[in-house]
């Protein structure tokens, strides 16, 4: 990305380009039943202009360094845009934008079975288990889901002080039929400790250890700490911005956008109920090996974050700080070991080390160039993900109705290269890797599992050596995780926020018109 096309952080929502690292977060998502209350609620919201005591969350540093005492993002759906913007601006920005729009305007809903969300995760019993406010429940298409806010703050009681706030925000409908903005859903996430440790989530993994470092140049935060700007910390070759946030047109010429939607994001809200209970009971039901080696194989990293490819026997290594971050599965070509990791560095091109068919290894396969369509060591197949458990942890003997699992954003600037190509094409699909002589003919990522529909008996398998032998016969995987949610939205630059909460969309630029 170029300096002359760079965007400007103040035009862009803060947690596209970094973690927050709050302890405490509430994902709401609320329904429009009077378009102009709604416009001045989400203009009340627009950093330096609104009027409210909340207002959205840019990019811009922290001032001093020092952590705000809360963080706002805000997300809409198309049905939500369509009521805000009106359809005719709405079919111009799609228009103007297909290889961008077409998917989020088909939304989750119409998506599902693409993505898998089938039997216990079909759309029809979504946001049912928990969370959900009001006495009727939402369309069958979603449609009467509009804006998605996610609140992030130091504390339960203060996330409940600003939560309150937030719903003092919002203006009463016009004609006197109560508030303009109705919450319908909620769903608070608290960190998970673990041996005082934060940062882990219900399945016993330690969490956010492969988030893409985007090549950022924006003002002030060059210098910035976090994972996403410092080599230092994580080396792996950093991932063009455009890939993350909209630009007017993509280096790689993959997409054009619409002036509205420059500086923002799509993304993928998900609601994840992960079976505890279930996961546990399975690692431990071969006597033959051991729960945390199947927990690790499953997965690519020992509970506590040590990748196998560094050590692939235990998790008992002191990696350091950069340790989990820094490692490839080949070593071949362009590509040397880490400079910051210790350990064992040796290629793992067969996946003798970590699975092929393990879930980081498919959510990010990193330099194998054997992956089905990975394309520069996975540049452009990448997603940001904003997601933090929710519920309490599991206990055994506990209430089998408590729901826990993990809830959050998957952010990219395209749905179809980020989180419905990793979705259909890495997790979900036969043929992860091209190796013709791969013993690993496991087409599911074993943390997610199979469902019933999934009758090629490879798909229900999962293979992985053990002393240098391939486990025999091959473990057969259950399902675990179930969608109990999910939203296509688009995170919009503050400039767009602004037009937005005026009923506009912005004109073309000169270029555009050319």
């Amino acid at each position: 990305m170029n300096s002359t096309d760079s965007p400007n952080p103040g035009d862009v929502q803060g947690l596209i380009v970094q973690g927050y690292n709050f302890p405490n977060i509430r994902y709401i998502i609320l329904s429009i039943s009077d378009t102009a209350g709604a416009r001045k609620f989400l203009a009340d919201m627009v950093p330096g202009a609104g009027a409210g005591p909340l207002v959205v969350t840019a990019a811009v540093p922290w001032p001093h360094g020092r952590k705000p005492p809360y963080c706002l993002n805000v997300g809409l759906t198309y049905s939500g845009l369509q009521i805000l913007i009106g359809q005719t601006n709405c079919t111009v920005v799609g228009n103007d934008s297909p290889s961008l729009f077409a998917s989020y305007q088909t939304g989750a809903v119409a998506d599902s079975t693409s993505m898998g969300d089938t039997y216990a995760s079909d759309p029809v019993n979504w946001w049912k288990n928990t969370g959900w406010l009001p006495d009727s429940p939402p369309r069958a298409d979603g449609s009467d889901l509009h804006i998605q806010l996610t609140l992030f703050a130091q504390s339960p009681e203060t996330r409940e002080t600003y939560y309150n706030t937030l719903l003092g925000m919002i203006p009463n409908s016009a004609n006197g039929g109560g508030p303009s903005v109705v919450p319908v859903f909620f769903k608070d996430s608290d960190d998970i400790v673990i041996d005082g440790d934060p940062g882990y989530i219900h399945f016993g993994y330690r969490d956010s250890l492969s988030q893409p470092r985007i090549d950022y140049p924006m003002p002030g935060l060059k210098k910035s700490r976090s994972l996403a700007f410092n080599p230092a910390v994580d080396d792996r070759p950093p991932v063009p911005s455009d890939r993350f946030i909209i630009k007017s047109a993509s280096d790689t010429g993959d997409y054009f956008a619409h002036p509205l939607l420059v500086n923002g994001s799509f993304a993928a809200f998900r609601l994840l109920y992960q079976d505890v209970e279930k996961f546990t009971e399975f690692i431990n039901s071969d006597k033959d090996i051991p729960a945390e080696l199947l927990a690790a194989k499953m997965c690519g990293r020992w509970r506590n974050g040590v990748p196998l490819v560094i050590s692939p026997d235990t998790e008992k290594i002191d990696l350091g700080q950069p340790g989990p971050r820094n490692f490839n599965f080949t070593n071949f070509d362009y590509l040397s070991p880490s400079p910051n990791q210790p350990g064992d560095q040796s290629p793992d091109p067969d996946g003798a080390k970590c699975p092929f068919a393990a879930h980081i290894r498919r959510a990010n396969p990193r330099d194998d160039s054997n992956v089905t369509q990975n394309v520069d060591n996975a540049q452009v197949n990448r997603i940001v993900r904003r997601a933090s458990p929710y519920g309490p942890k599991y206990e055994p003997g506990e209430n089998p109705r408590l729901q826990r699992g993990l809830v959050g954003l998957f952010i990219s600037a395209v749905l179809d290269n980020g989180f419905r190509f990793v979705t259909q094409t890495w997790f979900n699909q036969p043929g992860f890797n091209q190796i013709d002589n791969s013993p690993n003919f496991s087409g599911i990522d074993p943390l997610f599992g199979p469902q019933p529909s999934d009758s090629f008996q490879g798909d229900h398998e999962f293979y992985f050596l053990e002393n240098g032998q391939y486990v025999s016969p091959p473990v057969t995987l259950s399902r675990f995780i179930r969608t109990d949610g999910s939203l296509y939205i688009f995170l919009p630059g503050i400039t767009a926020l602004k037009y937005i909460s005026q009923g506009m969309i912005p004109p073309l630029t000169p270029k555009q018109l050319q």
